[in-house]
């Protein structure tokens, strides 16, 4: 890993697709964005002394023990807690800061920053979370597509997720973190959003969107999760029926083996086009992709099992995909998701980039990135990575919003051509 100079060739390769971006946002199609959505509290586990020194009640010396755990480990993801007072013993001492969260909801807050139209799955229109809506963020009522202060309140409000971010070299009591992530930490079940204005919205625009994603299954109890799969997997097969060019699963923080090998199996029947995930999350799947020079193999052996056309892994130094299409295409795609979760890291928020951060460093890809594993291409790029983030709260799903903008606006560029 190595700072690079602006003249550098990806350097200029991220600058040259930063001068890009506004023009593909301007042209990009509807991206629908779903299944989950929540209001995010988050923590700076750096500032968190009153849970580190806390000797009672018992559930908070667990907790903190836990969290101090994973970040002495460098481990981030999502775990469901025990602990019924937990969020209100939180929310009075820790004081967090309240924004959107959810894959969904972060995916088309990016979008919305670079002015590409995004609608969001959202049952919860409770004025908490419309509160915290960003204000170009569409939302279907009736046969409308509207912002957020035009749409009626109606829902109910559901519970906080609670985000605690770590950073390397910034101690969490007598734990000193090696990397910089963040721990999502549910209290409860709150389940997918049902939102019969975004589904029937979603399949009238059929072959015209752009993209539709749907995350969040980590929001559901084993109990209820085989019926919402065959909610959702049914909409994603009326989505294709409807010729939807792009339908992209997101894993997003699977509780247990059990609940993950579940929705694959549903995802194999959805008629999806890609899937993404962490590197971690492919190695959950295949633990012998630990071993970086058997990843692509095994992202092509899970892109067979699940009839799919593309393969997605981000991990903190690179992105990669197996692709049965243009891979220029899904080398764009995997810079401008890069690109644009660099971006958040270093200024804390969506933004639209000029080019990498300045402290950026890019790595090199642990398998060749023009390679081929059968029909499958192999892509991966170098990401402009930041060890000392300003945040890291939803760059995984900044990344796939970047992927999504730009394999939906190829779509649309590529059906005008035609039509011309």
């Amino acid at each position: 890993m190595s700072t690079i100079s602006d003249r550098s060739p990806i350097a200029v390769a991220y600058r040259d697709l930063a001068g890009r971006l506004p023009a593909i946002a301007a042209g990009a199609p509807l991206t629908f964005c779903g299944m989950s959505a929540c209001v995010d509290a988050t923590i700076n586990m750096g500032e968190m002394t009153a849970l580190i020194e806390a000797t009672e009640p018992p559930g908070a010396v667990a907790f903190a023990n836990m969290l101090k755990g994973r970040a002495a480990r460098g481990i981030g993801g999502e775990v469901r807690v025990e602990w019924p007072e937990g969020p209100a013993w939180l929310a009075e001492r820790l004081r967090p800061r309240y924004s959107l969260g959810g894959t969904g909801p972060h995916a088309s807050w990016v979008l919305s920053t670079l002015r590409a139209p995004a609608v969001l799955n959202l049952g919860d229109r409770s004025e908490h979370m419309l509160s915290h809506l960003p204000e170009r963020v569409l939302l279907a009522q009736g046969d409308a597509l509207l912002p957020a202060a035009q749409v009626k309140r109606r829902g109910v409000r559901r519970p906080n997720i609670f985000i605690f971010e770590y950073t390397a070299g910034v101690p969490v009591g007598d734990v000193m973190p090696t990397r910089s992530t963040r721990i999502i930490v549910r209290f409860d079940d709150p389940g997918l959003e049902h939102d019969d204005d975004f589904e029937a919205a979603s399949v009238r625009a059929g072959a015209d969107a752009g993209s539709g994603l749907v995350a969040g299954f980590g929001a559901i109890s084993l109990a209820e999760l085989p019926g919402e799969l065959d909610r959702v997997f049914g909409l994603t097969r009326r989505w294709h029926a409807a010729g939807m060019p792009h339908i992209h699963l997101e894993m997003s923080g699977i509780d247990t083996p059990r609940q993950r090998d579940l929705m694959l199996e549903a995802a194999a029947e959805g008629r999806l086009s890609s899937i993404g995930m962490s590197q971690s999350e492919l190695v959950d799947i295949y633990p012998e992709s630990a071993d970086t020079a058997l990843l692509p193999r095994k992202m092509a052996e899970l892109g067979d099992r699940l009839h799919l056309r593309r393969i997605c892994v981000h991990a903190d130094h690179w992105a990669a995909s197996v692709t049965l299409d243009d891979p220029e295409i899904e080398r764009d795609a995997l810079m401008a998701g890069c690109l644009l979760s660099s971006c958040r890291a270093s200024e804390g928020r969506p933004v639209v980039p000029s080019g990498p951060p300045a402290k950026a460093e890019f790595g090199t890809p642990p398998f060749a990135a023009d390679a081929r594993v059968g029909k499958w291409r192999v892509v991966a790029v170098p990401s402009p990575y930041l060890a000392r983030p300003v945040t890291t709260l939803g760059l995984g799903d900044t990344f796939t919003a970047g992927c999504l903008l730009v394999l939906g606006a190829t779509t649309a560029a590529g059906r005008e051509r035609k039509e011309a």
